[in-house]
């Protein structure tokens, strides 16, 4: 057998092309595996002819030699992409024995030869690979470290609790080694690898890197690796005086976005009140809106009345979130009831009567009857804000301003002023359980105040009153406008003329009334009109 792979290797050294491949298909089929045949074969991998090489290539994926792995270090940069995707294949086969010599060889090697020589070591792993890796940081591009990291990542997640300890302690010493301003991409990379671990204990060095005096990536790196470090964690007063100082820096950066994040998902100190003050002067939106948020949870009289003023303002977001905060403070309820009885900012009536159903509490009756008194003022100048008054008082006495908004619509219906009546009225629709008196009432006025248009509006505001009314009680609608003296005959015939167009109950009233004026006036226009409508509909 000896002479036999003597003769083997002379050809493999000096045969002709085909005989040197077929010599080398046949010592990976024998995994003929020394140090010998491995160094002969090895120096195949530089040969300039491609068909070689890729032989070659193929005895160490048969063998997979253990020995002299720096046969295969030379592949991981070839041009050629396939070439130096197998060697690192055949490198990983070679396990932990190509860990030292991939390390010494990174240290003077081109960008590739390292990301590739990284992505073998991240596959054996082990204490000296991984360790060795973050040293492969300190010389790195921002680019080329990325890169490193990421290949990390997923071999710390297949890392038992132990192995996890060790490279913790591995990356902390290696960091605080590091001169940040001198070894920024390092640091970097540092402080990504410190994120993923999420140690509390990074804290200490993290923390150091946050201020202005730090390049803004730095800075950046060093608060994400924070949210990940402290996401279970109180954070003491000392960084708290760190932190609170990147929400007043003049520009809205990473940093400051990345602080509203952290500082976001953790209480923050009771003796906060006079800072969340002071950002609510912050020209910066996103900055006013979270000291709105962490109002409510450090409330006080003057924060209750900062976030309450906070709902009339422009932004929309602001209103939501001072809305929010005020949600968790019981104690809001009163200012926001002091506020309404005096608001004149329909936007921010609003907001506040979508607030109040949030809080528990009984409704004083001066407190009512102020707000109707309010609301009046407002039907009568017909502002907008009237709508969040009958929206706030519907739920904390229902029956009195029903009671009240029918009086006066009646009493302004007796005195002719049908414009302001249906004001009154017409909000009485809303209310679940109505009185046919008020629905009467209001559909009378819209016939007073429309009866010139609604021969030509099917769908008249008085017409569908009547009908509803006619079709849903037993109000005596017919009598009621056969009575009525104020009512003109054109307007009781238009009314007439309008119900007997449709195919339901009320059809029958506007017979009623149709039939009622024909009767009555037999020989005017208005009377013949009626009769030859109901000749019409056949009635």
């Amino acid at each position: 057998m000896d002479h036999t792979l003597q003769d083997i290797l002379a050809l493999v050294d000096k045969g002709t092309i085909e005989q040197r491949c077929a010599a080398l298909l046949v010592l990976g089929a024998l995994k003929v595996n020394n140090a010998a045949t491995t160094k002969i074969i090895g120096t195949i991998l530089d040969s300039p002819n491609p068909v070689l090489k890729d032989y070659a290539l193929r005895y160490f994926e048969e063998v997979q030699p253990k020995n002299n792995p720096a046969q295969l270090l030379r592949m991981l940069d070839d041009s050629d992409r396939d070439i130096h995707e197998r060697a690192v294949k055949s490198l990983i086969a070679v396990g932990q024995a190509a860990v030292p010599p991939l390390l010494q060889g990174a240290k003077d090697a081109s960008r590739t030869w390292q990301l590739n020589a990284a992505r073998v070591l991240a596959a054996l792993r082990g204490k000296t690979a991984m360790k060795g890796m973050l040293h492969m940081l300190i010389a790195g591009t921002d680019e080329t470290n990325k890169v490193i990291c990421d290949l990390m990542t997923p071999a710390l997640r297949e890392m038992d609790a132990k192995e996890i300890n060790a490279f913790y302690d591995d990356v902390e010493e290696f960091a605080a080694k590091l001169d940040v301003k001198q070894q920024r991409p390092a640091a970097v990379s540092s402080m990504r690898l410190l994120g993923q671990l999420g140690r509390p204990q990074a804290r200490r060095w993290l923390i150091k890197f946050i201020g202005a005096e730090h390049h803004p990536a730095v800075r950046a790196h060093a608060l994400v690796a924070l949210l990940r470090c402290l996401r279970e964690q109180d954070i003491r007063k000392d960084e708290y005086a760190k932190l609170f100082p990147l929400l007043e820096e003049a520009e809205f950066s990473e940093v400051t976005r990345l602080t509203l994040d952290l500082l976001d998902a953790h209480e923050l100190p009771e003796d906060s009140r006079l800072l969340l003050a002071k950002l609510m002067q912050s020209p910066h939106s996103d900055v006013q809106k979270f000291a709105l948020r962490k109002m409510g949870d450090v409330a006080t009289p003057a924060t209750i009345r900062t976030l309450v003023e906070e709902l009339g303002d422009a932004d929309y977001r602001k209103r939501d979130v001072a809305a929010s905060s005020l949600r968790k403070i019981p104690e809001a309820r009163n200012a926001l009831i002091k506020e309404l009885t005096t608001c004149e900012d329909a936007s921010k009536a609003w907001s506040i009567a979508e607030l109040l159903p949030s809080f528990e509490g009984k409704w004083r009756q001066d407190t009512v009857e102020l707000l109707w008194k309010r609301l009046h003022q407002a039907i009568s100048s017909e502002e907008r804000i009237q709508t969040a008054f009958i929206e706030v008082l519907k739920k904390a006495d229902p029956e009195f301003i029903y009671d009240k908004l029918a009086d006066q619509g009646a009493k302004l219906v007796k005195g002719k002023k049908y414009k302001e009546a249906v004001g009154f009225l017409a909000p009485l629709k809303e209310f679940p359980a109505g009185k046919p008196d008020s629905k009467f009432h209001l559909a009378f006025a819209q016939l007073k105040l429309h009866s010139h248009t609604l021969a030509t509006n099917r769908q008249h505001p008085a017409i569908e009153l009547f009908t509803e009314l006619y079709r849903n009680s037993s109000y005596p609608v017919f009598e009621s406008l056969r009575k009525d003296k104020s009512l003109a005959p054109e307007e009781l015939f238009s009314l007439g003329f309008g119900l007997v167009e449709r195919s339901g109950q009320e059809r029958g009233l506007g017979v009623d009334l149709l039939e009622h004026l024909a009767e009555k006036f037999p020989r005017n226009k208005i009377g013949k009109n009626a009769k030859n409508k109901l000749k019409l509909v056949g009635a």
